[in-house]
């Protein structure tokens, strides 16, 4: 067997001296030792092998993972079967020496998962026992870092529960009337502890037979926290697993109240969010009514009751920013070549909607945590995600688009200086048969001129239908499919914008286009969603004129595309009389 260097024992003592020493802390203790003073070639090893040991961390699955990575001429396996046999031994007899029975418990608990020596389960047993003597230890605490304490006794609890009931130890029944009679205290704490109760009724919910006993502590638990809305919904939520199936519609009932009664108490977004979260569970439990409901409730708040704050972000736009798109608009010759060259006018999107955003552009442009809120509902449209973290409200993309409909804004204006045309001179620019006949170009025509006589509503209303209804009628004309069959109970049907968005890559629309379209007038999450939501009625305000200008160019891109098509040559001796 290894022997125990006693000046090693001694820094391992020490590192492990503090209230509540984490693995973590006791190895970097045990560093600071190996870098005060000059240790002999064996005691280094020794230090290395223990520092090793306290930086395994344990995986979901419950195996280990080691972080410590030693030195690039001497590296430390991240596999606990690859430590070799001699820092095993090390583990040893540091584990039957140490002061702290949590580091005891530490080493016995690797030696078992490492299956180390002649009778492994010696390990398991000794882990157990050591978990069990630090737990009086950890408890013996007070002041401010008195929780970490608690915490941590808890921890050692539940990995003694765990080694004892995967190979059915007899000393199990006394470690689950311990973590039971641990919970039981935790919930009468002046500092609320409901980690530390959950820690330790969780795992035994997994196992029927503990049931009955847990169930009195998840009541309680719900009771002493119910001012915390989700802490009592997690208990509550365990409380669920442990009821008969005739009592589990009056525990969802509770939870679904839960959020509910605090949704009455909160005010601001907080309200709707707890509505959203008690119908999502409604929902999940297939609750019809109770779902219901929580629509209507949720249907009834309105903007003031969410103290909803429109912000804005100032955007710099340098001195002689449109003066190139003016100048381009002066060169032309005539109206049509103007939309010509509106037409041909690409914005350069970035590739992916986190791309950073220029810093001299847009200088304070916050990046948050955001959520997307319909306040036709009101309903969460994006969820709040920990990746939802793009710029206030919009992507990165978007801002691209929003500049390069200031520059069409520009020219358009300009356009209209110049050639003032009337509707009549704006029909037989749009007319292109049999793709876009006269009856269709007509509403085009009326929303360039309600555009340029700034009557706003009207231009985009106009435009956005004839958009959809003109990319699909060129879609068809190019052979690409623009029907959906019937399947099963769904009716067949023609395209909607989405699918022929999705199609306009096959129909010879180059890059970025089909992306344009997309976040322009249907993605609901990144882009600028124009056509849903104001055909549908689901903006609260008119869309600024850029934007309009945005819509009016997709149009133009779409006639371009139909100018440069030729039908295909009808086939060779083909009767073409009547």
């Amino acid at each position: 067997m290894t022997d125990v260097h006693s000046s090693v024992l001694a820094a391992l003592d020490a590192a492990s001296s503090a209230s509540y020493p984490s693995h973590s802390i006791v190895a970097e203790g045990l560093a600071v030792a190996a870098d005060r003073e000059n240790w002999p070639e064996a005691e280094i090893r020794h230090l290395e092998a223990l520092r090793a040991a306290l930086l395994f961390f344990t995986r979901p699955d419950g195996t280990f993972h080691g972080e410590y990575q030693g030195s690039r001429e001497a590296p430390w396996p991240r596999e606990l079967r690859q430590i070799p046999q001699d820092a095993r031994e090390m583990w040893s007899a540091y584990a039957q020496a140490a002061h702290h029975p949590a580091v005891c418990a530490r080493l016995h608990h690797l030696l078992w998962a490492a299956r180390h020596g002649e009778r492994p389960i010696d390990h398991l047993r000794a882990a157990v026992e050591a978990y069990h003597q630090a737990v009086p230890v950890l408890l013996d605490g007070m002041g401010t870092l008195a929780s970490i304490g608690r915490m941590q006794a808890a921890d050692a609890l539940v990995a003694a529960y765990e080694l004892a009931a995967s190979t059915r130890q007899p000393v199990l029944a006394d470690v689950v009337t311990e973590m039971l009679a641990l919970a039981d205290t935790a919930l009468g704490w002046d500092d609320p502890a409901p980690g530390v109760v959950a820690a330790l009724t969780e795992p035994l919910l997994e196992h029927r037979e503990y049931h009955d006993r847990v169930r009195p502590l998840l009541e309680r638990a719900a009771d002493v926290y119910r001012s915390d809305l989700h802490v009592l919904v997690l208990f509550l939520t365990d409380l669920r697993q442990t009821a008969a199936d005739d009592e589990r519609a009056a525990i969802d009932q509770r939870i679904i109240d839960s959020y509910t009664g605090h949704a009455e108490r909160f005010g601001g977004v907080a309200r709707l969010m707890c509505l959203e979260e008690a119908a999502a569970y409604a929902q999940k439990m297939g609750l019809a009514e109770a779902l219901e409901q929580i629509r209507r409730q949720q249907q009834r708040l309105t903007r003031d009751d969410l103290d909803l704050t429109r912000i804005g972000i100032p955007i710099r736009i340098p001195a002689g920013y449109f003066n190139s798109a003016i100048t381009t608009i002066d060169t032309v010759v005539d109206l049509g070549e103007a939309f010509k060259t509106l037409a041909a006018a690409a914005p350069l999107l970035p590739e992916a909607a986190d791309t950073s955003v220029p810093e001299e552009m847009f200088q304070g442009l916050l990046r948050l945590r955001t959520a997307r809120i319909n306040m036709n509902g009101p309903v969460v449209t994006t969820p709040l995600t920990k990746a939802s973290s793009r710029p206030v409200g919009t992507d990165t993309r978007t801002l691209v688009l929003d500049l390069h409909g200031l520059h069409l804004q520009a020219q358009l204006d300009r356009i209209q200086e110049r050639f003032t045309p009337t509707f009549d001179d704006l029909l037989a620019l749009f007319v292109r048969l049999p793709v876009a006949p006269p009856d269709r170009m007509r509403g085009l025509a009326r929303a360039f001129q309600a555009y340029f006589e700034h009557d706003d509503d009207v231009a985009i209303e106009l435009a956005l239908i004839r958009i959809e209804g003109l990319l699909r009628r060129h879609l068809k004309a190019t052979d690409i499919p623009v029907i959906q069959h019937a399947q099963g109970d769904r009716p067949g049907q023609v395209s909607q914008l989405g699918a022929l968005i999705a199609d306009m890559e096959a129909a010879g629309f180059e890059a970025p286009w089909p992306t344009v379209f997309r976040l322009l007038l249907a993605d609901p999450n990144e882009g600028l969603n124009l056509r849903n939501e104001i055909l549908h009625d689901l903006a609260h305000r008119r869309p600024p004129r850029h934007r309009i200008a945005l819509v009016l160019q997709a149009a133009l891109v779409v006639l371009r595309s139909i100018t440069a098509y030729e039908p295909p040559a009808k086939q060779a001796g083909a009767d073409t009389s009547g």
